[in-house]
């Protein structure tokens, strides 16, 4: 077998292999060493919780909901924290939710840093936070105690000494009154001064207004004209808007024989809606879309847009990546790139010159040998598993080409060193695969400067390159997509 069908028979096998582990997400460990922990808590009710809503510390997602059952008359949620988070004795777990109405979650208080880390399967105790159906039964109470305010007035202001307090009250609103006469009459001048503003806007208001008629008169004028110019075309809309409605109608009646069709069960489909086995298949395939939706919800997404100068050949290059992360530990890479491929091209020619000696003409052959550059569109996928705090490989379609790789990453993933290896294929111009070193600083906030060396293997192609790029999180987008709408 040649060498290109070994390597390829390898990244396919390797594909497959990340395939079926994407496919376990939830079951996913890597050489046998569980990534998380699992616990317990009790709630009276869990009303919005869902399976994988997210467990957070300080607002930061740590783990997601697994499991939510009901014993006696009491909801136990089993929930699972990653284990680079640690969970001590005196843990207590809140169900709360973002804002009035957003996604319900778990809010975990990890407990003090003097107490002992907590084992997995630990039972954790809760308390009752704030929610929406506690607002409600608040505004209850509160109602109750309006009634009992108002009917503790009703005692008060009824009778003989009701009335008597009543006639103190309008005592104390005449003389009040009787101050605001004589305040008003201190301020006569400012009051004078205020009406004779509002005489002047008035004024000038009396200037304005028939401007502004004379205005919506013209106004009105220029549109009877258009409608008198396209008046027969407006009589084919109308036409036309009519014949729509009696449509509409005609279907209307249609719909409304065919549903009564329907529920007494006649035809194919009324007889699919009245059996009760197909309505149960219906909820399971419901539910199946649900979990999956759920699943989507929890997984995080980032962007990648960077360019880098190629400084032997002096071009340049683009792209735009994105990364789906289903968990912290494990996300698929696909990438668009335009880069400036090399190629080498050969020319000879014959040269005629005359020997000196001899004074005969005399041919030989002259060869030149160029390095051309073309600027070629290239995709990327590409799967990635972190190993530890520092460490990440990944494998995949490298430039559309099968190839695999390794980066150290530091300081919160800001500070990155690595090197991939791709295109296998042997062509007399590349006789090496392509070897790529790698390395990235994200100095302020998603921009980041890179550097590093292309074509390591292939001395002809071998070129240094400098550049940088912007990274947004998932959290990044969601400010972006809050500014879009609150912008419209």
């Amino acid at each position: 077998m040649k060498l290109e069908s070994k390597v390829g028979a390898f990244f396919i096998g390797t594909l497959l292999i990340f395939g079926l582990l994407a496919l376990r997400t939830e079951k996913l460990e890597f050489l046998g060493r569980a990534t998380e922990r699992t616990f317990r808590t009790e709630f009276a009710q869990v009303a919005g919780l869902n399976v994988q809503g997210h467990i957070r510390i300080a607002g930061v997602k740590v783990g997601s909901v697994k499991d939510i059952s009901l014993e006696g008359h009491h909801a136990v949620v089993t929930f699972s924290v990653e284990n680079r988070y640690a969970v001590r004795q005196g843990a207590v777990a809140s169900l709360s939710s973002i804002g009035i109405l957003g996604e319900k979650y778990i809010e975990l208080d990890p407990g003090t840093g003097g107490g002992t880390d907590l084992p997995t399967g630990s039972t954790i105790p809760s308390k009752t936070g704030i929610s929406l159906d506690n607002l409600m039964e608040t505004l209850g109470a509160i109602g109750t105690d309006v009634k009992g305010i108002t009917y503790a007035l009703n005692q008060s202001i009824g009778g003989e000494k009701g009335r008597q307090k009543l006639d103190e009250i309008v005592d104390n609103i005449r003389s009040l009154t009787g101050e605001f006469r004589a305040m008003a009459q201190e301020n006569h001048a400012a009051i004078n001064n205020t009406m004779a503003n509002v005489e002047s806007i008035s004024s000038e208001l009396r200037d304005r207004l028939p401007k502004i008629a004379k205005q919506f008169e013209d106004l009105g004028k220029t549109l009877n004209g258009m409608v008198d110019e396209n008046r027969p075309e407006l009589k084919g809309m109308v036409a036309d808007v009519r014949k729509l409605a009696q449509g509409f109608q005609s279907t209307s009646e249609n719909i409304r024989s065919i549903t009564e069709k329907m529920n007494k069960g006649e035809g194919t489909i009324g007889k699919l809606l009245n059996d009760e086995s197909t309505v149960k298949k219906l909820n399971e395939a419901v539910d199946n879309v649900n979990q999956m939706l759920s699943g989507f919800r929890t997984m995080d997404l980032r962007l990648d847009m960077g360019a880098a100068r190629w400084t032997s050949r002096n071009d340049s290059s683009v792209g735009l990546g994105i990364e789906l992360a289903p968990r912290k530990d494990y996300w698929y890479y696909l990438a668009v790139n335009s880069t400036p491929d090399g190629k080498i091209t050969e020319n000879t020619r014959t040269i005629t010159q005359i020997d000196p000696v001899t004074g005969l003409p005399t041919n030989t052959l002259e060869k030149t040998r160029t390095i051309n550059s073309e600027q070629v569109v290239t995709l990327s996928a590409e799967f990635m598993k972190r190993l530890g705090d520092h460490l990440v490989v990944h494998a995949g379609f490298i430039d559309g080409k099968g190839g695999a790789g390794a980066e150290l990453r530091f300081l919160d993933d800001r500070l990155r060193f690595g090197g991939l290896a791709y295109d296998f294929s042997k062509r007399p111009d590349k006789p090496n695969p392509r070897y790529r070193i790698t390395s990235s600083y994200q100095f302020w906030k998603g921009l980041y400067v890179q550097a590093g060396v292309q074509d390591v293997g292939n001395k002809d192609f071998r070129t240094a390159y400098v550049g940088g790029g912007v990274r947004w999180s998932d959290e990044d987008l969601k400010k972006l997509v809050g500014l879009a709408g609150a912008a419209k």
